[in-house]
């Protein structure tokens, strides 16, 4: 594969609205009240005359989909874009908005609208049209920016590690002798056994340069979404703030690029550490019906997050700096996938219908479902929708993209990936360095382990599931065979 002298562009904004919104994230509805962090949208453009990428990194639950036609409408006119090789991720902290439809979980579709709980909302609440609108604007300006800033530069690879993401799916056995999965159970509970799946703490990162070797970014991959302040009704950017001021602290006035890796399963608290004093609040935590006051510190937890993170680029950085190369293979290619849809059976149906209809005749509209409510109908109203789905289609398409950046590859998806596919492409990957990208580009919801689907419990049953492990397992051959393809003409340089 040819290396070639690339064109290096950056670009950051502030995405924060100036008025209240809906929050996304949890089953029941937020406002937010304040803004505690700013959110930041994050562009980075590779050009080199025969390819480029545009990669873009926003503090939001998920990727903008239904606005990307009109953004790429929008940036037609700047020569030599490849508006299709733009691909947009974002951290998925859970303090921030979706403005792509006023309706996404089972629940709020299902559910007869005039019995719905609602919550009050002020005049001033920005609305899905003005917040598509507001997002889109700060889209283009941050491609047109970057695009603009574009200089030659060079590139170098690092990888540490830094204790982010813990799982947070603990099995627990019962009287009757079987082993449950609960989200967020509480480890202290002397039928805890074990956790369902592991960990990864590497902190996978490209480093930008000048062509004098100054530093000018960093794309950093960690496996782990930002969402300690997850319950909460303000706007955050969670430790991802902390993160980018403790590198700017060190390293000066750099870009930095989150991407989150693969972790559907994955919580930056440790259970272990924090159950004996949460036992109660972990068990209104799983439930997600309302905020939850847990008795940790959380914004010191965002800085101890931040300080393990930052360790661990330092402890790369010098080295990296001696080995940034300004002339290095650029490559990107994207495909569609099609996978199959997780399916549920018509006796499922059946008897999630009669739940549902048996649940909503205690309510009227002048007597409305509270969060709780709503959230006890998630399960049922998900295996509903499932069967409305799967009669349309057996299949969904995806887009992936799979980029070369010298010996390092990128590759997205659009789920929240349990981290044993993120392990699995990592581990037979052609690229001396990948990063594994979740919740680009579009939301497939999670996609779980085969242990996750037989332990159970919110992020493995169908509700919350579009596709299940036969589509994990699929989608991992594709990526792996995409980077193989991004590498096969050469050795890795």
């Amino acid at each position: 594969m040819e290396r070639c002298r690339t064109n290096i562009g950056w670009a950051e904004t502030d995405i924060t609205p100036k008025r209240p919104v809906l929050l996304f994230g949890q089953m029941y509805q937020r406002v937010s009240q304040y803004v505690k962090e700013p959110l930041k949208g994050t562009a980075l453009v590779m050009e080199n005359g025969s390819d480029q990428a545009t990669i873009i990194s926003l503090d939001i639950t998920i990727p903008p989909e239904t606005i990307m036609p009109d953004i790429k409408k929008r940036l037609s006119h700047i020569k030599g874009l490849d508006t299709e090789k733009i691909t947009v991720c974002a951290t998925h902290t859970h303090n921030a908005y979706d403005f792509g439809s006023p309706e996404l979980f089972p629940h709020e579709i299902i559910l007869p609208k005039d019995i719905q709980a609602k919550i009050p909302t002020p005049s001033d609440i920005m609305t899905h049209e003005e917040g598509n609108l507001f997002l889109t604007d700060k889209i283009v300006n941050l491609v047109e920016t970057a695009w603009g800033n574009r200089k030659l530069g060079k590139v170098s690879h690092g990888s540490d590690y830094a204790a982010v993401g813990f799982n947070r799916r603990p099995v627990f056995r019962f009287q009757n002798g079987t082993d449950e999965s609960i989200m967020y159970g509480a480890t202290s509970k002397e039928n805890f056994r074990y956790f369902e799946g592991t960990v990864d703490h590497s902190v996978e990162m490209i480093f930008t340069w000048d062509m004098e070797g100054e530093a000018t970014g960093i794309l950093l991959n960690v496996s782990c979404p930002s969402q300690i302040y997850e319950l909460h009704s303000f706007i955050s950017s969670d430790y991802w703030h902390d993160v980018r001021n403790a590198l700017r602290d060190k390293l000066g006035n750099i870009f930095i690029l989150p991407l989150c890796g693969a972790a559907g399963d994955q919580n930056p608290l440790d259970l272990v550490r924090i159950s004996k004093a949460n036992e109660k609040e972990l068990e209104l935590w799983s439930k997600q019906t309302g905020e939850v006051e847990r008795n940790i510190d959380m914004k010191q937890e965002c800085i101890a997050i931040a300080h393990r993170i930052r360790d661990a680029v330092l402890r790369q950085f010098e080295n990296a700096s001696l080995q940034a190369n300004g002339s290095f293979t650029l490559k990107h290619q994207v495909r569609e996938i099609e996978l199959p849809i997780r399916q549920v059976e018509e006796a499922e149906v059946i008897e999630a219908r009669k739940t549902v209809d048996k649940y909503i005749e205690q309510f009227s509209p002048d007597n409305r479902m509270q969060a709780k409510d709503m959230v006890a109908m998630f399960e049922p109203c998900g295996i509903i929708q499932r069967w409305q789905e799967q009669q349309r289609s057996k299949t969904v398409a995806f887009p992936l993209h799979m980029i070369r950046i010298g010996d390092a590859a990128i590759v997205t998806n659009p789920f929240e990936l349990f981290v044993e596919y993120g392990l699995r492409i990592k581990a037979r990957s052609a690229a001396s360095q990948t990063m594994v990208v979740q919740l680009a580009d579009s939301s497939g919801g999670y996609l779980p382990s085969e242990s996750a689907v037989a332990g159970g419990s919110y992020s493995a049953k169908p509700a919350s599931t579009l596709c299940g492990p036969d589509s994990g397992d699929v989608l991992c051959e594709a990526l792996l065979a995409g980077i193989d393809d991004l590498f096969k003409d050469d050795t890795v340089n």
